[in-house]
Protein backbone atom coordinates (compact mmCIF):
# COMPACT_ATOMS: atom_id res chain seq x y z
CA UNK A 1 0.00 0.00 0.00
CA UNK A 2 1.23 3.49 -0.90
CA UNK A 3 1.71 6.19 1.47
CA UNK A 4 -1.49 8.67 1.27
CA UNK A 5 -0.93 12.27 -0.37
CA UNK A 6 0.96 14.70 2.38
CA UNK A 7 0.16 18.27 3.52
CA UNK A 8 2.12 21.29 2.10
CA UNK A 9 3.78 23.00 4.73
CA UNK A 10 2.22 26.67 5.20
CA UNK A 11 5.30 28.29 3.55
CA UNK A 12 4.89 26.43 -0.17
CA UNK A 13 4.67 28.68 -2.59
CA UNK A 14 1.08 28.11 -4.89
CA UNK A 15 -0.02 29.12 -7.84
CA UNK A 16 -3.68 29.61 -9.62
CA UNK A 17 -3.40 30.14 -13.19
CA UNK A 18 -7.32 31.89 -14.24
CA UNK A 19 -9.20 33.35 -17.56
CA UNK A 20 -10.35 36.92 -17.04
CA UNK A 21 -13.67 35.66 -16.16
CA UNK A 22 -12.52 34.09 -13.11
CA UNK A 23 -9.86 36.57 -12.32
CA UNK A 24 -12.91 39.26 -12.75
CA UNK A 25 -15.19 37.51 -9.86
CA UNK A 26 -12.31 37.61 -7.69
CA UNK A 27 -11.10 40.78 -7.84
CA UNK A 28 -14.60 42.61 -8.32
CA UNK A 29 -17.00 40.32 -5.51
CA UNK A 30 -13.96 39.31 -3.32
CA UNK A 31 -14.90 35.70 -3.49
CA UNK A 32 -13.36 32.53 -3.99
CA UNK A 33 -15.13 29.46 -5.94
CA UNK A 34 -15.06 25.76 -5.02
CA UNK A 35 -16.17 23.68 -7.59
CA UNK A 36 -18.31 20.43 -7.14
CA UNK A 37 -15.77 17.33 -8.06
CA UNK A 38 -18.36 15.99 -10.69
CA UNK A 39 -18.47 19.30 -12.61
CA UNK A 40 -14.59 19.06 -12.82
CA UNK A 41 -12.87 19.50 -16.48
CA UNK A 42 -11.15 15.64 -15.39
CA UNK A 43 -14.20 13.45 -15.42
CA UNK A 44 -12.23 10.84 -13.37
CA UNK A 45 -11.80 13.14 -10.82
CA UNK A 46 -12.13 11.52 -7.69
CA UNK A 47 -12.81 8.89 -9.35
CA UNK A 48 -9.22 7.91 -10.49
CA UNK A 49 -8.89 5.07 -8.02
CA UNK A 50 -12.02 3.58 -8.68
CA UNK A 51 -11.35 3.19 -12.38
CA UNK A 52 -8.07 1.33 -11.26
CA UNK A 53 -9.72 -0.96 -9.44
CA UNK A 54 -12.11 -2.26 -11.91
CA UNK A 55 -10.14 -5.58 -12.61
CA UNK A 56 -9.61 -6.79 -9.20
CA UNK A 57 -11.67 -9.01 -7.71
CA UNK A 58 -12.69 -7.33 -4.98
CA UNK A 59 -13.88 -4.93 -6.99
CA UNK A 60 -16.02 -7.47 -8.73
CA UNK A 61 -17.42 -7.98 -5.43
CA UNK A 62 -18.37 -5.16 -3.83
CA UNK A 63 -18.76 -2.92 -6.90
CA UNK A 64 -21.91 -1.71 -6.05
CA UNK A 65 -20.60 -0.31 -2.78
CA UNK A 66 -18.25 0.87 -4.09
CA UNK A 67 -19.47 2.86 -6.86
CA UNK A 68 -21.89 4.31 -4.50
CA UNK A 69 -19.10 5.43 -1.69
CA UNK A 70 -17.23 6.98 -4.41
CA UNK A 71 -20.30 8.28 -5.83
CA UNK A 72 -21.06 9.96 -3.05
CA UNK A 73 -18.07 11.40 -2.11
CA UNK A 74 -17.80 13.16 -5.73
CA UNK A 75 -21.41 14.67 -4.94
CA UNK A 76 -19.98 16.62 -1.52
CA UNK A 77 -16.56 17.28 -2.80
CA UNK A 78 -16.16 20.86 -3.78
CA UNK A 79 -12.32 22.08 -4.66
CA UNK A 80 -10.55 24.20 -5.49
CA UNK A 81 -6.44 23.42 -7.47
CA UNK A 82 -3.29 25.34 -7.12
CA UNK A 83 -0.15 24.61 -8.65
CA UNK A 84 3.11 23.89 -6.45
CA UNK A 85 5.28 25.44 -8.65
CA UNK A 86 7.97 28.35 -7.22
CA UNK A 87 8.26 29.58 -11.21
CA UNK A 88 6.06 30.05 -13.81
CA UNK A 89 4.69 27.59 -16.00
CA UNK A 90 4.64 27.48 -19.58
CA UNK A 91 2.42 24.92 -19.55
CA UNK A 92 -0.38 25.84 -17.16
CA UNK A 93 -0.49 29.00 -19.34
CA UNK A 94 -1.64 27.28 -22.28
CA UNK A 95 -4.09 24.78 -19.70
CA UNK A 96 -6.39 27.54 -18.07
CA UNK A 97 -6.66 30.53 -20.65
CA UNK A 98 -9.17 29.90 -23.39
CA UNK A 99 -8.52 31.00 -27.03
CA UNK A 100 -8.31 34.32 -25.87
CA UNK A 101 -5.66 34.00 -23.92
CA UNK A 102 -6.35 36.65 -21.35
CA UNK A 103 -5.73 35.82 -17.96
CA UNK A 104 -3.45 35.96 -14.90
CA UNK A 105 -1.84 33.79 -12.39
CA UNK A 106 -1.98 34.41 -8.91
CA UNK A 107 1.23 33.92 -6.15
CA UNK A 108 1.08 33.09 -3.30
CA UNK A 109 1.21 30.55 -0.17
CA UNK A 110 -0.83 27.72 1.19
CA UNK A 111 -1.09 29.54 4.92
CA UNK A 112 -1.70 32.81 2.90
CA UNK A 113 -4.41 31.24 1.33
CA UNK A 114 -5.90 29.71 4.60
CA UNK A 115 -5.84 32.48 6.67
CA UNK A 116 -7.99 34.89 3.90
CA UNK A 117 -10.54 33.37 3.50
CA UNK A 118 -13.89 33.44 5.39
CA UNK A 119 -14.70 29.86 6.02
CA UNK A 120 -17.61 30.14 8.62
CA UNK A 121 -18.95 26.72 9.50
CA UNK A 122 -16.09 24.52 7.27
CA UNK A 123 -13.34 22.80 8.06
CA UNK A 124 -10.90 22.53 4.97
CA UNK A 125 -8.32 20.03 4.12
CA UNK A 126 -5.40 20.46 1.90
CA UNK A 127 -3.02 18.03 0.38
CA UNK A 128 -0.50 17.29 -2.17
CA UNK A 129 -2.29 15.09 -5.38
CA UNK A 130 -0.57 11.97 -5.51
CA UNK A 131 -0.30 11.10 -9.12
CA UNK A 132 -0.59 7.27 -9.56
CA UNK A 133 -2.54 4.53 -10.98
CA UNK A 134 -1.41 1.30 -8.26
CA UNK A 135 -4.17 1.10 -6.02
CA UNK A 136 -5.12 -1.45 -3.83
CA UNK A 137 -8.79 -2.00 -2.84
CA UNK A 138 -8.49 -1.20 0.83
CA UNK A 139 -7.39 2.25 -0.29
CA UNK A 140 -10.79 2.81 -0.70
CA UNK A 141 -11.93 3.09 2.89
CA UNK A 142 -9.31 5.88 2.75
CA UNK A 143 -10.98 9.78 1.99
CA UNK A 144 -7.20 11.16 1.32
CA UNK A 145 -6.64 8.81 -0.77
CA UNK A 146 -9.15 8.87 -2.83
CA UNK A 147 -9.84 12.87 -2.95
CA UNK A 148 -6.42 13.22 -3.39
CA UNK A 149 -5.00 11.04 -5.88
CA UNK A 150 -5.06 11.89 -10.13
CA UNK A 151 -3.96 10.48 -13.15
CA UNK A 152 -0.11 10.41 -14.02
CA UNK A 153 -1.40 12.03 -17.11
CA UNK A 154 -1.87 15.49 -14.98
CA UNK A 155 1.56 15.52 -13.24
CA UNK A 156 2.54 18.24 -14.70
CA UNK A 157 0.00 20.52 -12.55
CA UNK A 158 1.70 19.17 -9.46
CA UNK A 159 -1.33 20.23 -7.82
CA UNK A 160 -2.20 21.09 -4.03
CA UNK A 161 -5.89 20.83 -3.62
CA UNK A 162 -8.13 22.55 -1.00
CA UNK A 163 -11.27 20.26 -0.27
CA UNK A 164 -14.79 21.40 1.46
CA UNK A 165 -17.63 19.31 2.36
CA UNK A 166 -21.29 20.12 2.00
CA UNK A 167 -24.00 18.03 2.03
CA UNK A 168 -27.92 18.80 2.74
CA UNK A 169 -29.01 15.44 3.76
CA UNK A 170 -31.72 15.59 6.12
CA UNK A 171 -31.27 15.27 9.33
CA UNK A 172 -34.26 13.50 11.88
CA UNK A 173 -36.19 16.54 13.44
CA UNK A 174 -35.49 15.79 16.57
CA UNK A 175 -33.59 18.54 19.50
CA UNK A 176 -30.88 17.16 19.67
CA UNK A 177 -30.02 17.42 16.11
CA UNK A 178 -31.12 21.27 16.01
CA UNK A 179 -27.45 22.71 16.47
CA UNK A 180 -26.19 20.64 13.13
CA UNK A 181 -29.31 21.39 10.88
CA UNK A 182 -28.14 24.88 11.50
CA UNK A 183 -24.93 24.62 10.54
CA UNK A 184 -25.75 22.73 7.31
CA UNK A 185 -28.23 25.90 6.69
CA UNK A 186 -25.49 27.89 6.89
CA UNK A 187 -23.19 25.97 4.96
CA UNK A 188 -26.10 25.73 2.36
CA UNK A 189 -26.04 29.33 1.98
CA UNK A 190 -22.62 29.45 0.18
CA UNK A 191 -23.80 26.82 -2.43
CA UNK A 192 -24.98 28.02 -5.84
CA UNK A 193 -28.86 27.58 -6.46
CA UNK A 194 -27.59 25.07 -9.18
CA UNK A 195 -25.07 22.99 -6.23
CA UNK A 196 -22.55 23.15 -8.70
CA UNK A 197 -20.02 25.85 -6.79
CA UNK A 198 -19.68 27.34 -3.45
CA UNK A 199 -18.33 30.94 -2.44
CA UNK A 200 -16.55 32.06 -0.21
CA UNK A 201 -15.57 35.28 1.16
CA UNK A 202 -11.44 36.63 0.24
CA UNK A 203 -9.37 38.77 1.70
CA UNK A 204 -7.82 39.73 -1.16
CA UNK A 205 -4.74 42.17 0.14
CA UNK A 206 -3.98 39.00 2.64
CA UNK A 207 -3.77 36.89 -0.37
CA UNK A 208 -1.80 37.83 -3.07
CA UNK A 209 2.00 37.84 -3.58
CA UNK A 210 2.37 38.73 -7.12
CA UNK A 211 -0.20 38.83 -9.64
CA UNK A 212 1.37 37.97 -13.27
CA UNK A 213 -0.52 39.14 -16.53
CA UNK A 214 -0.67 36.36 -19.18
CA UNK A 215 2.57 37.01 -21.24
CA UNK A 216 0.06 36.83 -24.61
CA UNK A 217 -1.70 39.06 -23.72
CA UNK A 218 -2.00 42.35 -26.10
CA UNK A 219 -0.67 45.53 -24.78
CA UNK A 220 -4.02 46.95 -25.01
CA UNK A 221 -5.49 43.83 -22.97
CA UNK A 222 -2.83 44.44 -20.13
CA UNK A 223 -3.23 47.89 -19.14
CA UNK A 224 -7.16 47.34 -19.37
CA UNK A 225 -6.08 44.17 -16.53
CA UNK A 226 -3.86 46.99 -14.49
CA UNK A 227 -6.57 49.61 -14.87
CA UNK A 228 -8.84 47.19 -13.49
CA UNK A 229 -6.45 46.08 -10.77
CA UNK A 230 -6.08 49.90 -9.96
CA UNK A 231 -9.83 50.27 -9.55
CA UNK A 232 -10.79 47.86 -7.22
CA UNK A 233 -7.91 47.01 -5.57
CA UNK A 234 -5.13 50.07 -5.59
CA UNK A 235 -3.07 48.24 -3.07
CA UNK A 236 -2.16 45.23 -5.22
CA UNK A 237 -0.86 47.52 -8.42
CA UNK A 238 2.91 47.78 -7.33
CA UNK A 239 2.31 43.61 -6.85
CA UNK A 240 2.13 42.95 -10.63
CA UNK A 241 5.05 40.44 -11.92
CA UNK A 242 6.49 40.34 -15.23
CA UNK A 243 6.21 36.80 -17.06
CA UNK A 244 9.60 35.93 -18.18
CA UNK A 245 8.02 34.05 -21.49
CA UNK A 246 8.25 36.70 -24.77
CA UNK A 247 6.41 34.94 -27.56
Amino acid sequence: MNASPKKPSDETIIWRYMGLDKFLDLLINDTITFTKATIASDKNEIKWILKNLEETDEYKTHSEGAIKHIEKLRDTSYISCWTMKERESRPLWATYLDNSKQGVAIKTTVKKLINSIVWDDFDPSYQIVDYRDDFVFEELQSLNIAINTKNPAYLEESEVRFHIFCDDNHLPDRPEFEGIKNIVERKLTKRSENGKTLKFDINLNSLVSNIMISPYCSSWQRKNIEKLIENYHPELINRILESTIME
